[in-house]
């Protein structure tokens, strides 16, 4: 599972971490983080965060997916509202509602463009993933690209309770449009995301024939695999844990990677 196993100042053996700058249209520059192999090379995952932003648990889960073969770059879509002044809810909430989450989109594709070009997509796709806002985000590119394996944790399908007028479009919007191969994960106790709409989601897709594996865990609730205020619980731990080796398969299958 993707809970941090080592202290947030460390990476895995055989791991690099580069702090880069990806250029976007204007001069502006995106700030993220690229975590790799030692020995570079493999396929390209971009890993998009939640509401409370690049975290450590984010660079930890970079971490482990850069042990397994992959280059992820995780991106700082909060790099002009700057870091949050506390971490609780209410402080990320007043942050989230600052962003510009279609200029964010944009900024995401500039992010695909620049694995691309730098030998990302070795099968032909570059990996995505998102967790809560960033799953709503990875399930928008998958409706405006057509290189993408997506990996979607809690994503909301569904305008929810805060959404905002610059906020990204729901993918129930975009549904005629999203393609495949997706893998979606949520908890059916998901009471912010509302899983009545997860059921939407996963009906439409379904119906138009894309390749989309939804695995819903009984009894567990929204932000599963780990956020700053959510306490784990046995059941959110054990989909953590089952969670984490659907996600290498998953990218195995559609992205390449290291076998064992």
């Amino acid at each position: 599972m993707c809970h941090p196993e080592v202290s947030a100042a460390s990476l895995p053996a055989g791991v690099v971490c580069d702090t880069v700058q990806v250029p976007l249209p204007g001069g502006a520059a995106l700030p993220a983080f690229l975590v790799r192999p030692a020995v570079d090379g493999g396929p390209a995952v971009l890993l998009v965060h939640d509401m409370f932003g690049a975290t450590p648990f984010y660079q930890q889960l970079a971490g482990r997916l850069a042990t397994e073969g992959y280059r992820v770059l995780l991106p700082d879509l909060f790099h002009r509202e700057g870091p949050l002044p506390t971490v609780t809810r209410e402080a990320a909430y007043a942050r989230w509602r600052q962003l510009d989450e279609r200029r964010a989109l944009d900024e995401l594709q500039g992010a695909l463009d620049w694995l691309t070009a730098r030998g990302g997509a070795v099968s032909g796709r570059l990996g995505t993933m998102g967790f809560c806002m960033g799953g709503t985000l990875v399930l928008d590119l998958a409706a405006l690209r057509r290189d993408l394996a997506t990996v979607c944790f809690y994503g909301f399908p569904a305008p929810g309770a805060h959404t905002h007028a610059r906020s990204a479009p729901a993918p129930l919007e975009l549904v005629d449009r999203i393609q495949g191969p997706l893998l979606g994960l949520w908890g059916d106790q998901d009471e912010p995301v509302g899983f009545a709409n997860v059921v939407r989601l996963r009906d439409e897709l379904l119906r138009r024939g894309v390749a989309f594996e939804c695995v819903v865990y009984p009894g567990v609730g929204h932000a599963f695999m780990g956020a700053p205020i959510v306490p784990e619980t046995a059941a959110s731990a054990a989909a953590a844990a089952d969670a984490w080796p659907r996600v290498l398969a998953f990218y195995r299958r559609h992205l390449g990677g290291r076998t064992t």
